[in-house]
């Protein structure tokens, strides 16, 4: 897809974004061009905004700041504290991409995104960049350990925080594990505070 497409089908999702948040676009325009909003391209004509959720979060905040008369220079010193971290999710069992989404739903600063096997995994990490990738280890096709060393070993993917998914607990097993370069791991069955815990301290958040 060339870059004229690209911004093309980004200007259609910014008007679905500013729809959504009650604002029009070129309040959008003005948020972008004093930093409020970020974006992955901009031309003449037209730009792209890098993260949806992220820019809905921010649009709403920045309301609720004027709204309580903020001015734009304390929205801007204090807009960069709105994060959305991104999560993948690499399981081939449906109901392990349930319980993450389930596990995280108190979150409004969290984005999960799932996939269900090692190929797909290696496609999506490239275009979502996620800040954490949920593992499982036995996968179909390409497994998780190999997923993880690729990740691992590619300079551009390397900060991606993985936390590691199994079914076999061993001592051996956890050193094959942090060996790939996972910084941490769960046993399954995986228990709901024990994830919630390490996701929140790989996160930082």
């Amino acid at each position: 897809m060339n870059k004229e497409k690209r911004l093309q089908l980004g200007l259609l999702k910014i008007g679905e974004l500013a729809e959504r948040a009650n604002v029009p676009i070129s309040t959008i325009k003005y948020y972008t061009d004093i930093g409020l909003l970020r974006v992955v391209d901009y031309m003449e004509g037209g730009f792209r905004l890098y993260n949806e959720k992220e820019s809905l979060l921010r649009l709403k905040r920045i309301k609720e700041m004027l709204a309580q008369n903020y001015s734009i220079k304390e929205i801007k010193e204090n807009i960069d504290k709105i994060i959305v971290y991104k999560i993948l999710v690499v399981d081939d069992e449906p109901f392990v991409h349930d319980f993450v989404k389930e596990a995280l739903s108190d979150f409004n600063n969290i984005d999960v995104k799932s996939v269900y096997d090692g190929f797909s995994a290696g496609i999506t990490v490239n275009e979502y960049m996620p800040d954490l990738i949920v593992l499982d280890l036995l996968l179909p096709g390409v497994d998780g350990f190999k997923v993880c060393t690729e990740i691992k070993n590619n300079p551009k993917l390397k900060e991606i925080k993985i936390l590691a998914v199994t079914g076999y607990d061993s001592p051996e097993h956890r050193q094959k594990i942090f060996s790939a370069g996972a910084e941490d791991y769960l046993a399954k069955p995986i228990d709901l505070k024990v994830f919630r815990e390490k996701v929140k301290k790989l996160l930082e958040i």
